[in-house]
C-alpha cells in the first residue's frame, strides 16, 4: 500500500491517500475502487472516529481510500464561546470545503492510470457535516461556477456514487425543530459556514443539498437512525424522496435504535454501549453489497469495465 498526505487549497485542508498496489502474483492489471471520506464534526472539526477505523474497513475490501480533512478552525474556537468570540472569517466558509473535496478527488483522477484507479467507482461519502459536504459535491459537480472555483475540468471530480451517513442537510431552525439536545451546535455550524449564526434563508438553501438534487446527482446510499438526538431523521427521508422524484437510483436504511455519530457502530469507533449497535453496524456491508455491480458476488469492483 502507498500512503501520503497532500495539502489542499489555501485554508489548511489536507487529504490522506491510501492506495492499493497491484501485485504480479494476484493481478498486475487490477483496477481498484476508491472511497473518498469526509468525516463529520459540525463544520468545526473533522472527527477521528469517522476517519481511520472507517478507512481500514474499506482498505480491507480492496478499496483505495482518500480521507479529506477539509479546513476547519477547531471545536475549541466555538464551544462555550459567545457570538462575539467566534472566528471572524472561518476557514470552513462555504464553499471552501466543497472546493477542497473536489480538488482532492481531482488529484486522484489525474493519476488514475498510474495508480490503477477504477474510475467507475469514485465513491464520495461522509458522516454528519461530512455527509453534507459529500452531498454538495454530488449535486453541484456539474455546475460551471464550481468548475471555475476548483480550477479543474468537472469530469475530474465527478463522483460516481454517494454514501451519506446521518447527514446534516437542513441547518435552519425549522429543519431542526425536533432537536432536544445541543441546539447550540447548529448555531455554531451556521457560523462556521457563513460567518454568522443567523444567515439568510437563501444562504441556508445553498448548503442544503436536498434542494439541488437533479438528474446529474449520482446513485446514493443513505442511512441514519430514527432516534438520532442531534440530526433530524426527516432530512434523510426528504433526501431519499427528492432522489425518487428525480429518478436517481438510491438505497436508504433507517434504523430505529441508536444515537448520532455512530460511525461503524462497533467498538472500533466507540468506547461505550451508546456508540455500539449491532444492527446499525450492518450499514457497511449493506453499502458494499449495494455498490457491487454483480449482486451474486461481493467483490466485483476489480476490473477496467
Amino acid at each position: 500500500m502507498k500512503y501520503f498526505k497532500k495539502n489542499i487549497g489555501n485554508h489548511g485542508a489536507y487529504a490522506k491517500y491510501y492506495l492499493q498496489e497491484r501485485s504480479e502474483e494476484v493481478d498486475p492489471q487490477r483496477k481498484f475502487p476508491t472511497m473518498v471520506i469526509c468525516p463529520g464534526g459540525a463544520f468545526m472539526m473533522t472527527s477521528f472516529r469517522e476517519d481511520e477505523a472507517v478507512t481500514l474497513r474499506f482498505l480491507d475490501e480492496g478499496f483505495n481510500v482518500v480521507v479529506v480533512h477539509y479546513a476547519t478552525d477547531g471545536a475549541d474556537k466555538y464551544l462555550g464561546k459567545s457570538s462575539a468570540q467566534l472566528p471572524k472569517k472561518p476557514a470552513s466558509l462555504f464553499p471552501n470545503s466543497l472546493i477542497e473535496v473536489a480538488q482532492a478527488v481531482s488529484y486522484l483522477k489525474e493519476h488514475a492510470t498510474d495508480w490503477g484507479v477504477n474510475e467507475n467507482y469514485i465513491c464520495v461519502g461522509g458522516f454528519s457535516a461530512g455527509a453534507n459536504i459529500a452531498a454538495q459535491l454530488g449535486v453541484y459537480w456539474q455546475e460551471e461556477w464550481l468548475e471555475k472555483l476548483v480550477g479543474k475540468p468537472k469530469k475530474l471530480y465527478r463522483p460516481t456514487h454517494l454514501m451519506l451517513g446521518y447527514g446534516a442537510y437542513d441547518l435552519s431552525d425549522k429543519g431542526n425543530s425536533r432537536y432536544t439536545k445541543m441546539p447550540e451546535i447548529m448555531s455554531y455550524a451556521r457560523h462556521a459556514l457563513f460567518g454568522t449564526v443567523d444567515p439568510a434563508e437563501e444562504q441556508l438553501d445553498k448548503v442544503n443539498p436536498i434542494k439541488h438534487i437533479s438528474t446529474f446527482t449520482p446513485p446514493t446510499f443513505l442511512w441514519q437512525t430514527v432516534k438520532d438526538e442531534i440530526i433530524n431523521v426527516q432530512g434523510t427521508i426528504d433526501f431519499e424522496q427528492a432522489l425518487f422524484n428525480k429518478n436517481v437510483p438510491f438505497e436508504a436504511h433507517i434504523f430505529n435504535e441508536g444515537g448520532h455519530g455512530l460511525s461503524l457502530a462497533d467498538l472500533r469507533t466507540g468506547n461505550d454501549q451508546k456508540q455500539v449497535n449491532f444492527q446499525v453496524s450492518k450499514w457497511f456491508n449493506l453499502f458494499i453489497e449495494w455498490l457491487a455491480p454483480q449482486k451474486s458476488q461481493r467483490a466485483t469492483f476489480f476490473s477496467a469495465d
